[in-house]
């Protein structure tokens, strides 16, 4: 029978003696200590099975004996690494506190790093890890150091472990001297986006997010030729506050070995943020191994890499991947060479915000344009938002002919140039405006250069890390954007301009005609 089929029905089985994982983890585990009684004998029905358990095990089993012997012909098959099929299968179906499971195609990119001469071997969070962690205890003789907080899920793992070197940790990563030993590797995918609540006020740690409080940890424990890996959201590459501080800490007392920013959706249904993992060691950074990696048939494959320096990284200020390919892709490269005039956006342009709305009216004096408004022939003027409010509070969001819109929230980068309406109008809080110094700078140049495939991957680069576009209106401030003179500027514009013209009216004709020839069609129908 298919495992998948095998594992269904145990599910169904479950389920009908209630939803609770600590619960299933005890059945399992009653039927383990049954069958060890039994010494590969067979019961002769389901009240001597009952009977056994009873008088081998101190664990209830709160279902009937029919009930248990059912669970007990379909678990006692299963061997150790199907155990563990079986017992992920449950943990993604429950609410797990621990976090989201590790995909199998994390597990053997992780365990891909273990090598043979590692004699200590720290797995963080082990129940996190499915038959992909037998197999590699399996194939590589180490000795094998687990935590794991749950003590249901610590017996199961001694029965499944126990042929092997494997010591059992009951202890919190999160917390300072979980363990007082040291290892040659430590292999961790912590807990993303939880913080630390209990120990806002005493602890020592650089920050509350349980990510970043395991890494600070983890480092203390790692032998003087020691690998750390973990996977961190990919904030730790770009963020403020505590994220930077950390950051700055391992940059100057740690040795960063490789970043590589994995696919968001290797985490789905359970995650939709990016995130990267990092390798670090003891001592100081030469060069770093900068990667990308893509989910292909549940494996992760190399898709590209980078070898920068240490002086490189530092100068860059954040650890993040799309800058750091940025710096090095081809297109990027020529468009830095060239010969044409450059200047950042803020030398160019005033840049600010545009205004947070609270509440919206009909007919309102002041028209709202929003991320929804562009598109790519233009901003559609016909279905803004209203808002009523006095000119003198909002003077300095008023937008100016040519002024350029770009979307610094949302899922897909929009730019839009404004042309002046009969009504005020204003940007909404995802829009960030930047207003051209007219004698330097075009606006429709300036959007045509952000729409190229160049101008893209330098937004890109500045995206702060979510799934969803996140960039910072500081970060386009210094963003580099070409100024050739102006009169090539405005002649580049105004073709595009007829253009776009010729095309708007081409489609309006074409709907037209269109529409004609659908209502003679009907018209003749009957």
């Amino acid at each position: 029978m298919d495992n998948n089929v095998k594992f269904w029905d145990l599910c169904n089985i479950e389920r009908s003696l209630g939803d609770n994982l600590n619960e299933s983890i005890n059945n399992i585990m009653a039927v383990l200590q049954v069958k060890k009684c039994l010494n590969s004998k067979t019961p002769y029905d389901d009240m001597d099975l009952i009977n056994i358990l009873n008088d081998c095990s101190s664990i209830t089993f709160h279902g009937d004996a029919r009930m248990f012997y059912a669970l007990y012909e379909r678990i006692s098959e299963l061997t150790n690494r199907e155990l563990l099929e079986y017992v992920r299968t449950l943990i993604e179906q429950s609410k797990y506190t621990m976090g989201a499971v590790s995909p199998e195609a994390l597990s053997y990119q992780m365990f891909s790093n273990v090598k043979s001469d590692y004699n200590d071997i720290l797995i963080c969070e082990a129940d996190k890890y499915g038959p992909e962690l037998y197999d590699l205890v399996k194939s590589n003789k180490s000795n094998y150091y687990f935590t794991i907080i749950n003590k249901q899920f610590i017996d199961l793992y001694k029965y499944i472990y126990e042929e092997f070197n494997v010591t059992f940790i009951q202890s919190n990563i999160y917390q300072y001297e979980f363990t007082n030993k040291k290892f040659d590797l430590i292999l961790c995918f912590p807990i993303m986006g939880g913080r630390d609540l209990a120990n806002k006020e005493k602890s020592d740690f650089i920050s509350r997010d349980l990510s970043f409080i395991a890494t600070e940890n983890l480092l203390y424990h790692l032998t003087p030729s020691g690998k750390l890996i973990i996977v961190l959201p990919a904030k730790i590459g770009f963020g403020g506050g505590d994220a930077e501080t950390l950051r700055n800490y391992i940059q100057h007392t740690y040795k960063i070995n490789e970043i590589a920013s994995l696919p968001t959706k290797l985490f789905y249904p359970y995650m939709a943020i990016n995130t990267y993992i990092l390798s670090f060691s003891n001592g100081f950074t030469e060069d770093v191994c900068v990667k990308k990696y893509e989910l292909e048939n549940k494996r992760l494959y190399e898709s590209d890499n980078r070898l920068i320096f240490s002086d490189e990284l530092e100068s860059m200020n954040v650890w993040n991947v799309d800058m750091v390919f940025s710096f090095t892709d081809e297109s990027i490269i020529e468009y830095k060479s060239s010969s044409v005039k450059k200047a950042k956006l803020i030398e160019v342009s005033d840049v600010f915000r545009g205004k947070a709305i609270t509440e919206k009216v009909d007919d309102g004096n002041v028209s709202v344009i929003n991320i929804s408004n562009i598109s790519d022939t233009g901003i559609d003027y016909e279905n803004l938002d209203t808002i009523n409010e006095e000119e003198r509070k909002i003077s300095r969001y008023l937008l100016e002919d040519g002024d350029v819109l770009i979307a610094t929230k949302g899922f897909a980068v929009k730019v839009g140039v404004f042309e002046k309406q009969d009504k005020m109008c204003i940007a909404s809080s995802n829009l960030c405006v930047i207003r051209p110094n007219s004698r330097i700078l075009n606006g429709t140049y300036l959007k045509l250069f952000l729409e190229s495939e160049t101008g893209m991957k330098l937004i890109k680069s500045l995206q702060r890390g979510t799934s969803i576009v996140n960039i910072n209106y500081q970060d386009i401030c210094e963003l580099e954007v070409p100024t050739p003179p102006l009169d090539d500027q405005l002649d580049i514009a105004n073709e595009y301009n007829a253009g776009l013209k010729l095309y708007k009216e081409t489609i309006a004709a074409a709907n037209d005609a269109w529409a004609k020839i659908k209502n003679s069609v009907k018209m003749k129908l009957y």
